[in-house]
């Protein structure tokens, strides 16, 4: 196993090998939130912050303010955010980061980021590795991973468009192990100080806590009380199991040719003859390899069952494009291929802003093998997790844990969530369920014509590998 897999994990995966963790199920996305809340809260020491997104929203400013909260308690606090994604919201991390217990870094950023378009095109290759981990690390001690940026789309309060996805709350070794990884990020020639980008003082850091403390106390005056709910009742169903962390080097996102996750997760599932493979993934672009293994694995018996979003859902219409190609193949085997609704049943307890009217998407990256062991964590099953993006997660030896992912990938999976695909007559078809009554089509439901249309160009495009 390569070092990218800690040492004190463990990478046997059996019951009782190795020290274990605990570990709980995060699939609500109002106690997803409450549960960074109550985290920052109770931290002591450190708050060590990695993230592919964080937006300069209602959920972004409000966790900021948790943050920033922690920091003046004397906190020492270290934000890690992918630089692509952060470009218009420099002003707002370079205040933070005037903070004397704040240090805010940006992972591979693209230096002179106001020269031409020559310039940008040129540096496109470095512009298309990224840093998609997800981490919330508090004093070493406990951590939260999994799918989930920090903006309204991934905790149930954006007014329109909101995610299914998943974390883990785990703490004991392996959240040390987690802090291992984060500091080997931290450390890497790839992350730099904002500062070399742009400047602020300890006055502007003390403005910005005076905006935010004003406008966060007036608007939320019962989230203390709901956060430590949220946080007991995470800490009450944790189930004690052996996992590993699984992360990419920071190198790959230098150029480094390498495919860690992608190599570490097919060795786990290539282990034992399995019986039974469920997956929900976002952006499910298997390629030729993993469309073979899938239709090995149920040729030889094995229930294999995917997730993921249809072109209704997806908010990445050119990652669909590249997906389609797949989906004869992957019928014709007798893999249940399963498409999200965009008015998914299960996604509206979860909306808490303007309930049942935002459309619902997937942004969950899951497996669960057999029903013992199971993955969450930030790697998509596509091309770009594989080759270009930096990536972790936990794979976990726990019947129970993988009992309850199972379920929320089969609730996903149900009629009234989601289309199953099947094939009449050469003709993709796609079954479901509504208010009223079951629901056939024999196109991409519910889908507007230029949407179809764009896919339909996208799909003639040479992106796959770049998707």
């Amino acid at each position: 196993m390569s070092d990218t897999t800690r040492s004190r994990s463990r990478s046997s995966l059996v019951p009782g090998a190795g020290v274990d963790s605990d570990f709980a199920l995060v699939a609500e996305a109002g106690e997803a939130f409450l549960l960074r809340m109550a985290t920052a809260r109770a931290a002591r020491r450190s708050l060590d912050l990695q993230y592919y997104i964080w937006d300069n929203d209602q959920v972004g400013r409000r966790l900021i303010w948790c943050v920033l909260e922690a920091a003046r308690r004397g906190v020492r606090v270290r934000l890690l955010l992918d630089h692509i994604n952060q470009l218009g919201r420099d002003r707002i991390w370079a205040t933070l980061n005037a903070h004397p217990n704040v240090e805010v870094r940006l992972f591979n950023p693209l230096r002179g980021r106001g020269l031409n378009l020559l310039r940008w095109l040129y540096r496109a290759p470095k512009l298309n590795r990224r840093m998609h981990n997800k981490a919330w690390i508090v004093d070493g001690e406990a951590a939260i991973v999994g799918g989930r940026n920090i903006s309204e789309h991934y905790f149930g309060v954006n007014a329109v468009t909101n995610f299914r996805d998943l974390d883990i709350y785990a703490d004991g070794p392996i959240a040390a192990d987690t802090q291992d990884a984060f500091d080997r990020y931290w450390h890497s020639a790839l992350s730099v100080n904002l500062r070399q980008f742009l400047r602020r003082s300890s006055d502007d850091a003390e403005a910005l806590w005076t905006k935010l403390d004003k406008e966060q106390r007036s608007r939320h005056r019962d989230d203390t009380a709901l956060s430590e709910r949220a946080l007991q009742a995470v800490w009450a169903r944790r189930v004690r199991a052996p996992a590993a962390l699984l992360f990419d080097s920071p190198e790959k996102a230098h150029g480094s040719s390498q495919r860690m996750m992608g190599t570490q997760l097919a060795r786990l599932l290539g282990r034992h003859s399995a019986r039974e493979i469920l997956i929900e993934a976002s952006y499910f672009i298997p390629g030729d390899d993993f469309t073979r293994a899938l239709s090995g694995w149920r040729k030889r018996g094995c229930r294999v069952a995917v997730l993921t979003n249809s072109l209704a859902t997806n908010d990445v219409i050119a990652a669909h494009a590249a997906y389609q190609r797949y989906r004869p193949a992957l019928v014709d085997a007798g893999l249940e291929l399963h498409e999200l609704q965009p008015n998914a049943r299960s996604m509206m307890r979860q909306a808490r802003l303007l309930r049942g009217r935002s459309k619902a998407s997937l942004h969950t990256k899951a497996m669960v093998l057999d029903r013992r062991e199971l993955f969450v964590g930030s790697f998509n099953a596509d091309p770009r997790s594989v080759h270009f993006n930096t990536e972790m997660g936990y794979y976990i030896y726990s019947p129970a844990l993988a009992a309850s992912v199972a379920a929320f990938i089969e609730e996903g999976m149900a009629p009234q969530n989601s289309y199953r695909l099947s094939r009449e007559e050469g003709r993709l078809t796609w079954a479901g369920g509504s208010d009223q009554g079951p629901v056939v089509c024999h196109r991409e439901p519910l889908v507007s014509i230029p949407r179809r249309l764009a896919s339909a160009v996208l799909a003639l495009l040479p992106i796959e590998n770049l998707l």
